[in-house]
This record gives C-alpha cells, structure tokens and sequence, in this order.
C-alpha cells in the first residue's frame, strides 16, 4: 500500500458521505502455477472461464439502475430500505504482477466496479454471481432473475476477498472547502444509513 495524495479536511468532513462513487479492482488468475506472492493478492478460479459469457452478464447490468437487495447479506436488506443501484463494470485482461520476470503471458483477468454507494458484501457477491454465469454453473437467465426476483439463496456465491481492491474514491472539489456543521452531517448519516460503519461497502 501507498499513499498517492493527502488533503487537510475539516472535522465535520465524513469521507462515506461525501463520496461520489467508489471503484473496486477484482483480480483473477486462472493459471494453476499462480505464485506464492501473488496468491494473497489474487483470487485463483479452478474452473475454466468463458469471458464471452462474462461480458454477456455485465451487458445486462452494466450502467443500470437495478435492484441488488440479492448481493447483500439479509441483515443489511432489513436495514437498508433503497436498494437500487447504478454499477458501472469494466473487464480487462491484466498482466501478473510480475510480468516482467515471468516468461509465460498472462492467464488472468480484472474487473472493475463502480458504483455511488456499495451495498455490504455486494461486490464480492455480485462479482461472484457473475464469475459463476462465465463458468457455466449459473446461466444467465438465472443471473437476470435474481435481479428481478430477489433471492435469499446467495451465500455460497461470495467470493474470496484475495484480489479485492479499493482502487478509487472520487469526491467533488468543493467538498473540501464546503463547511458543514457537524449536528447536519450526523443527522443525514443516521437518517441515510443507520449502520453506515457495518452495513455499507467491503468493510
């Protein structure tokens, strides 16, 4: 980990609320000779990958206001009244972290997930449904049901959290000048998210 850039922020600042939207980075590796370094820092799929059946989920997701009460644990269904989301995703084939002292291309790939305000758990469930649609163990009619039909049966879709990155959080300038008192903040965080610390992004 690295620090790239840091900001002086007033007291009243809360960097949950104040966000415009978060980027996760999902790193895969499909290759059985993964490395001991790499393996903490990617999630390794046993089972083949079919990318194109993997571009096919994101279509009917990407850039979509939907529903994703089903990619969330059942406690933060309860707590968490809006549930509809705009996730954009973004696939990429990666090179290893090592490349330049590899002599064998890459076997792995990235996906990228934006999104305003993540549900709890919901990119790990999320990208777990869509890694089983490119393995062929969910079709995509099942894929797209659960986004109509919220389903309860989610649980052995969340993937392992190796590979899981916060690559990004994007705030608007003005935030940083803007002075809001701190009685204003915490009402709108108690009114918006009454578990904001457990039942919002990865944490």
């Amino acid at each position: 980990m690295r620090v790239i850039e840091a900001r002086f922020v007033h007291d009243a600042f809360e960097p949950k609320l104040a966000a415009l939207h978060r980027t996760y980075l999902y790193r895969f590796s499909t290759s059985s000779t993964i490395t001991v370094i790499e393996h903490p820092l990617t999630t390794y799929l046993s089972s083949p990958v079919s990318l194109p059946l993997l571009r096919s989920a994101i279509s009917l997701i990407h850039n979509r206001s939907l529903d994703y009460s089903s990619f969330t644990t059942a406690e933060a269904r309860a707590l968490i009244k809006d549930t509809k989301r705009i996730v954009g995703i973004a696939l990429s084939e990666h090179a290893s972290l090592f490349s330049s002292v590899q002599s064998k291309p890459s076997t792995g790939f990235c996906l990228q997930l934006t999104c305003t305000n993540f549900l709890y758990q919901m990119v790990r469930h999320l990208t777990g449904a869509l890694i089983q649609v490119a393995q062929g163990k969910l079709t995509l009619e099942q894929f797209e049901q659960n986004l109509y039909s919220p389903s309860n049966n989610n649980e052995d879709r969340l993937l392992d959290i190796n590979g899981l990155y916060l690559q990004n959080v994007m705030y608007d300038e003005q935030d940083f000048e803007r002075y809001v008192t701190y009685t204003t903040l915490t009402t709108k965080k108690n009114a918006m998210y009454p578990l904001a610390p457990v039942l919002t992004g990865e944490e």
